[in-house]
């Protein structure tokens, strides 16, 4: 029985791993498209998002087949539990590439307004939080998971200093206004992917050591 609860909970942690690369993906495609002017990858996202729905309904069926049929307790119990909580997070960060992607076909269609650089930072650093969290999850890499909790708050100083930068670049020039107020949303979107990145990396906190770390990091 040990066995074959193992066999199945690997089965488990590669399919959400599958889930997360999709939509990891779908963030880089829809900044493809603010920062390359390319419509093709923010369509491709939008009309991929279902899948990613679709495999969140699968893997929730997955779960509670996992919960009835074995009945599991401790760590067995909290890497089912752990895994729940990723999913949703995950499927959330594709919403937030729609998100993205919606606002950069509204840019693509408007005159060029180059991103600020603290953008490309913000950009930059978010791909790099979803690729270090893919390894805290697959590797239950506890260091890991605290640095992300602690470099959250990194994100939301630069989203905050994105806000302030936006609020004074619409002070000051009112035609491109609606632009400025879609980059700020693109990155608010990219903040809430870290979010979410730093829940999945709360979630190894809690399936390594049984402890609720959400909204704290100590």
């Amino acid at each position: 029985m040990e066995r074959i609860i193992e066999a199945d909970l690997e089965k488990l942690k590669t399919d959400v791993l599958t889930a997360f690369h999709m939509a990891q993906v779908a963030v880089e495609k829809s900044l493809r498209t603010v920062f390359e002017r390319d419509p093709g990858p923010a369509r491709t996202v939008i009309a991929s998002d279902a899948a990613i729905d679709a495999l969140e309904c699968t893997l929730d069926a997955e779960i509670l087949r996992l919960l009835a049929l074995y009945q599991p307790v401790a760590r067995d119990l909290r890497y089912i539990l752990g895994c729940m909580r990723t999913v949703g997070d995950i499927e959330r960060i594709g919403d937030q590439a729609v998100g993205v992607a919606h606002r950069g076909l509204w840019l693509v269609a408007r005159d060029p307004l180059a991103p600020p650089a603290r953008l490309e930072e913000l950009a930059e650093a978010t791909r790099d939080f979803l690729s270090r969290t893919a390894v805290c999850f697959a590797e239950l890499d506890m260091a890991l998971a605290r640095r992300l909790c602690e470099e959250s708050e990194d994100i939301l100083e630069l989203n905050v200093a994105i806000l302030k930068e936006m609020t004074e670049f619409m002070r000051d020039e009112a035609r491109p206004v609606e632009r400025a107020v879609q980059i700020s949303f693109i990155a608010h979107a990219l903040k809430r992917v870290c979010d979410q990145c730093t829940n999945i990396a709360e979630s190894v906190v809690f399936i390594s050591e049984g402890a609720c770390s959400r909204h704290r990091c100590d």
